[in-house]
């Protein structure tokens, strides 16, 4: 059934000035002409369903049921790109060895012991070192324990400096030295104190 469309006449009474009355006659004209507005959507006649009354974010109510598919899934491949860094930051920072120094405790600590492992010789001359030891005592504060190269089996240069803690210690040094101009290597609390680990060649 169509309704009737109301004439000029009946919208607009007589009170309206001539110059307003032609103006919103020419609206009503062009509304005439423009025919009636299209039908609603079937789509958009019924409002969406909220599955979950309770959630606090109605924006996140409308997401597609997939969405906790999506969210799981990212979630996992942010934690498969973490293990993948940490195993190749891991393996970058490796230390590859070139040869390795067994170390020997001496009197002044028997049951010392210590493996040098001494890494590929860099672009500017520096000798990476890694230093394992273990069975030396903690020493107090303010005091630690310096690797040396020695000559005539007395400590000559240092080669860095550690504190060590129960069990296995593992420190990285390095040395820029030659090593053909020394004949062994020690450990001790101090250039003036008995070595505590030895090697000499």
């Amino acid at each position: 059934m169509n309704e009737r469309t109301p004439e000029f006449s009946e919208l607009v009474g007589e009170d309206v000035s001539p110059e307003e009355r032609a103006r919103l006659e020419q609206v009503h004209r062009m509304i005439v002409d423009s025919g009636p507005l299209p039908e609603l959507p079937l789509a958009l006649q019924n409002a969406p369903v909220v599955e979950d009354p309770h959630d606090s974010s109605v924006a996140f109510s409308f997401l597609p049921r997939r969405g906790g598919r999506i969210l799981t899934l990212a979630a996992g491949f942010a934690l498969l790109c973490l293990i993948v860094g940490y195993v190749i930051g891991n393996h970058r920072s490796g230390f590859t060895t070139d040869f390795t120094v067994a170390m020997r405790g001496t009197p002044a600590a028997p049951k010392a012991s210590g493996v040098l492992k001494v890494g590929a010789i860099d672009s500017v001359g520096n000798w990476p070192l890694e230093l394992q030891v273990a069975g030396l005592k903690e020493l107090p504060d303010g005091r630690w324990y310096t690797l040396y190269l020695t000559k005539n089996k007395k400590p000559a240069v240092s080669c860095g400096t550690f504190r060590v803690h129960e069990g296995t210690t593992t420190v990285r040094m390095n040395a820029p030295y030659n090593f053909r101009k020394f004949d062994g290597w020690v450990v001790s609390a101090g250039r003036n104190a008995p070595p505590v680990l030895a090697e000499f060649a």
